[in-house]
C-alpha cells in the first residue's frame, strides 16, 4: 500500500499530464515508466559502483564511463533545465534505452536477459511530454520516489494501472485486482513453479502472483508497517528460489507491443529482474510449440 504523500504526489503529476496535452492514460503510464526506468538504472549503477569500492573488483557497467555516457544516468540529466532535458531524453537517452540487451551485461546473465527484453520493447519508445514544465514536474515528482523498496515500487505501479478503468479497441480490459488476488489465492502458486499468462496486458496477474508469493513467504523479521500502518513483505524466505523466479517463472504473452512495454516494466518494478514476456498472439499460435523449453507452464 501507498502513503497518502505518495498518492497525492501520483494524482498531482497526473493531472498536470492532462492539463499539458496528454490524454490517454495509457500513454500518461508509459511516459512515467520511463522516467522511473532511467533512474532505475541509474540505481542499479550506483549499486555496482558501491561493490566495486567495497570489492575492489571490476564490475560490468551499464553506462559508458566517457562524458556523454554518463550523461545519461538520471542523477547527470535530472537537474538540466526543461528543454534541454527534452531534447537531451529525445536525442540520447531513449535511443540508449532500446540499445540495452544488446551486449551482455552480467555474468550470471540475469541483468542481460532482463534488460534484453525490455530493449526489444523500447524500440519505437519515444518522449510524448511536449510541455517543458510537466516534464520537470515528473522529473521532480519521481526523483522523491522510495524506488530502492521493491515493494514500493510495485505499489506505486499498480496505483499507475489503476487508472486505466476503460476497455480498450481489441478488447483489452483491467481485471479488478480483487478477483485477481481471489483466483491467484485458489491457485496457491508456490515458488518452484512456472507460471503463465498468455494474454497479460499489463500483467497484472504475474506481479500480483509476485506480491502473493512475497506475502506468503516473508519471515516475521521481513515485514514491517509504513507510518500509515499498511503492511510490506521484503520475501526474506524466497531467497533459495530467487534465480528461478527472476529468470523462469514467470511468462506473458500479448500481441499489442504496447502492453508488452507495460508489462516488462511492471514486472521489474515487482522485483523480478527476468520475466519472459514475450510477443505472440496465444489463439492463433501454441506456447509450447514456439516455446518447446516451456514443458511445465501453468496458466493462470
Amino acid at each position: 500500500m501507498l502513503t497518502g504523500q505518495i498518492r497525492n504526489d501520483i494524482d498531482k503529476l497526473w493531472e498536470k499530464f492532462w492539463t499539458g496535452g496528454i490524454a490517454n492514460p495509457l500513454t500518461v503510464i508509459e511516459q512515467i515508466s520511463y522516467l522511473m526506468f532511467a533512474r532505475m538504472l541509474d540505481i542499479q549503477e550506483e549499486v555496482a559502483e558501491r561493490k566495486a569500492a567495497k570489492t575492489g573488483k571490476q564490475v560490468e557497467r551499464l553506462f559508458p564511463e566517457d562524458y556523454k555516457g554518463q550523461l545519461l544516468r538520471w542523477k547527470n540529466f535530472k537537474n538540466m533545465a526543461g528543454k534541454e532535458m527534452l531534447a537531451h531524453l529525445k536525442k540520447n537517452v531513449f535511443p540508449f534505452f532500446a540499445s540495452l540487451g544488446r551486449e551482455e551485461i552480467g555474468e550470471d546473465g540475469t541483468a542481460a536477459h532482463a534488460l534484453a527484453g525490455i530493449g526489444e520493447y523500447m524500440q519505437d519508445a519515444d518522449i510524448e511530454i511536449k510541455n517543458e514544465s510537466v516534464l520537470v514536474a515528473a522529473v521532480e515528482m519521481i526523483d522523491k520516489l522510495p524506488l530502492t523498496e521493491s515493494d514500493v515500487k510495485g505499489d506505486i505501479y499498480e496505483y499507475l494501472l489503476s487508472k486505466l478503468t476503460t476497455a480498450g479497441i481489441n478488447g483489452q480490459f483491467r481485471t479488478p485486482r480483487h478477483i485477481i488476488d481471489t483466483m491467484i489465492a485458489m491457485a496457491d502458486p508456490q515458488p518452484d513453479a512456472v507460471i503463465c499468462d498468455p494474454a497479460c496486458g499489463t500483467a497484472g496477474f504475474l506481479a500480483r502472483t509476485m506480491e502473493y508469493l512475497n506475502r506468503e513467504h516473508s519471515s516475521e523479521s521481513g515485514t514491517f508497517t509504513d507510518e500509515d500502518g499498511n503492511p510490506h513483505y521484503s520475501g526474506d524466505l524466497l531467497e533459495p528460489y530467487r534465480d528461478h523466479i527472476n529468470s523462469d517463472m514467470f511468462w506473458g504473452f500479448d500481441f499489442d507491443t504496447t502492453m508488452l512495454r507495460v508489462s516488462s516494466m511492471n514486472m521489474l518494478l515487482h522485483g523480478v529482474a527476468g520475466a519472459n514476456i514475450h510477443y505472440q498472439d496465444s489463439l492463433n499460435k501454441s506456447v509450447r510449440e514456439n516455446f518447446p523449453v516451456r514443458n511445465r507452464i501453468s496458466s493462470m
